[in-house]
């Protein structure tokens, strides 16, 4: 039996008397995008960080191939192999592209570097080798030719994809994207599609949270729906989309357009 990429396995995350999760339960295997998605408040984001670390869950335990991350500190999750993007971008303006892409490969390459610190010759191969991961990572996504541009000069779009190259270029073993196709254009969800069902198709896992409804039912195997904390449904697309409590709690008019 395939191990699955992540468990989240009865997971609640309170703040004071508040439960921001309760009792959240879902499975992502090797290569399968799973949709979360939810109304304003469900507890998605919160969900989200506990996965990545910026939160930690008050009760249940959360499993990176079967192993227990739940206590482990965000760079420890990082390193071994969580990696995300933000809702708002978060790169650095006055740096490039490619440095702002480098920074992804940092925690892959910290211990490495301070091992072989008095190996000068070493150290230069290993920043080659990450040099050469990022560029790689970039002509995947096709924006290789923005390298050497700050960030800051970018349009937004470009930012997003800067964003999601930073997280891909250590090879994640699952990939963490928040909210990817806001903001952008009918043309540019249109890219975003096609991107997720590359990464999708060479095995990547991927948690997805997303309010553009129509790329989340297009592109997910599955979806997971929290409202006020809780798991109200989970699926295939086409069975969340049929299912009466996600029509009234999140859906309402939008159904018809994704059935």
């Amino acid at each position: 039996m395939t191990v699955p990429r992540l468990v989240v396995e009865e997971v609640s995350v309170r703040f004071g008397g508040l439960a921001a999760v309760d009792r959240v339960s879902l499975a992502i295997a090797p290569g399968e995008i799973r949709g979360l998605i939810g109304p304003n408040g469900a507890g998605k984001t919160t969900l989200f960080n506990a996965v990545a670390g910026l939160v930690y869950a008050s009760a249940g335990r959360i499993l990176l191939d079967g192993t227990d991350i739940t206590r482990l500190p965000p760079h420890r999750r990082a390193h071994a192999g969580v990696r995300r993007s933000f809702q708002s971008v978060q790169l650095l303006g006055r740096l490039n592209v490619l440095e702002n892409v480098l920074l992804g490969l940092h925690q892959s390459m910290a211990r490495g570097m301070l091992a072989s610190a008095a190996d000068v010759l070493l150290r230069a191969r290993r920043e080659a080798l990450a040099q050469t991961a990022a560029m790689q990572t970039l002509d995947y996504l096709g924006i290789a030719d923005l390298a050497l541009r700050p960030v800051a000069a970018l349009s937004f779009a470009q930012q997003r994809y800067v964003e999601i190259a930073r997280a891909l270029a250590p090879r994640p073993r699952l990939l963490m994207l928040d909210e990817p196709a806001a903001g952008l254009s009918p043309a540019e969800v249109a890219r975003m599609d096609g991107l997720l069902r590359q990464l999708r198709n060479e095995g990547m896992s991927i948690l997805l949270v997303e309010h553009v409804l129509s790329l989340v039912f297009e592109v997910s195997d599955s979806i997971s729906v929290l409202n006020n904390g809780r798991l109200i449904s989970g699926g295939t697309p086409q069975a969340v989309a049929a299912d009466p409590a996600v029509q009234a709690a999140y859906l309402g008019d939008e159904y018809n357009a994704l059935t």
